[in-house]
């Protein structure tokens, strides 16, 4: 294409790196590689909507430290599926089974946290947020193929999901969707429809509600008649990001952890570590690592731990406000920090 964006940076995923990407962001500025295109998924689609939503670095960080993300931060959501004889028996299935998504999974009524899908409602100040406000923005989602009555049902190589790709019409119009495509043996059986599909005319907010809408998470969303998942469908999307820029930066994330690998494998059919070695082989130009980043911001970072007296999945919040923005600080921080080492030691070797 002759009409590229310059440096496109992918927030890939994580509910709780929403400030984290927030610093990272602020230290692209300072370093001069300020991206002209964002590419959102899971909670890395909220961190794009802030963006979006502020004129500045400051206001920004501000709003996350602010009593209305504090109050949606720190409410207990779990649902029933936090008890270790629901969910927990269901990953050592999944552990267990190495098959590529034989079955189609109920992602409908099985999942750990009750998010509302109203986020006008949750989060007023970013309600009225337009695609593209400060900075063009593609939001990841997948839109479910199957109806609910098939859950159950052998899947026999039929594609349940399809990515979804939001953003406003003159970002979609710079995007011809077969370059864009995943075509890796590890994609190629999986329950992922090759092509995806662009989706303008929805909202930077509802359109991220749909991207952290990860299975067995969160709930899927109903818009139109027709249910949406997350941005987990392809959480770094290095091949639209590489078709519609000249540069690009991704986060260098850890593995995933057994239980992470086996549930993306249930439902979405692929592995979710292989996907992590095909994106190193597409060689982006700068990466963020924060493959540390249980062991650097421990004690300050939204923690999942077992509740062995009750036999439940648990959440470590914040005890206070002050905490709380204790906390925003250090993450932010630690996202600011991490980019200025990785891309300063980056171009030192150059």
């Amino acid at each position: 294409m002759n009409n590229k964006f310059n440096t496109a940076f992918i927030l890939s995923g994580g509910g709780t790196r929403i400030m984290i990407y927030l610093g990272m962001f602020a230290a692209l500025e300072q370093l001069g590689i300020k991206p002209d295109v964002l590419i959102g998924t899971c909670g890395g689609a909220f961190a794009a909507t802030v963006i979006n939503t502020f004129p500045d670095n400051e206001s920004r960080k501000a709003y996350l430290k602010s009593q209305e993300y504090f109050q949606f931060a720190i409410k207990n959501r779990l649902t029933k599926d936090k008890k270790l004889s629901r969910i927990g028996l269901l990953s050592l299935k999944k552990i267990c089974d190495k098959r590529n998504a034989p079955f189609i999974e109920d992602v409908f009524n099985t999942y750990l946290a009750e998010i509302s899908q109203d986020f006008p409602k949750d989060f007023p100040l970013l309600a009225a947020t337009e695609f593209s406000k400060q900075i063009p923005t593609l939001i990841i989602g997948s839109e479910i193929l199957f109806d609910p009555k098939a859950i159950g049902k052998e899947r026999k190589q039929q594609k349940l999901y399809q990515k979804v790709i939001f953003t406003d019409a003159d970002t979609a119009s710079r995007i011809n969707l077969e370059n864009t495509s995943i075509s890796s043996e590890n994609y190629r059986n999986s329950a992922v429809e090759k092509l995806a599909k662009l989706k303008t005319g929805i909202s930077m907010l509802v359109s991220t509600r749909v991207s952290i809408s990860d299975m067995f998470y969160v709930a899927p969303v109903c818009l139109d008649g027709k249910y949406f998942a997350g941005g987990a469908i392809d959480l770094i999307p290095i091949e639209l990001a590489k078709y519609i820029a000249n540069s690009v930066i991704i986060e260098e994330k850890q593995s995933y952890s057994p239980v992470e690998e086996s549930l993306v494998r249930a439902v979405l059919g692929y592995s979710g570590n292989k996907r992590l070695e095909e994106i190193q082989k597409h060689a982006p130009n700068y990466q963020i690592d924060t493959r540390n980043i249980k062991k650097e911001l421990k004690g300050h970072y939204l923690k999942k731990t077992i509740n062995w007296k009750k036999l439940e999945i648990c959440f470590d919040y914040p005890k206070t406000y002050a905490q709380f923005r204790d906390d925003m600080d250090m993450q932010w921080n630690y996202g600011f920090e991490q980019t200025m080492k990785s891309i300063q030691g980056k171009k030192q070797t150059e």
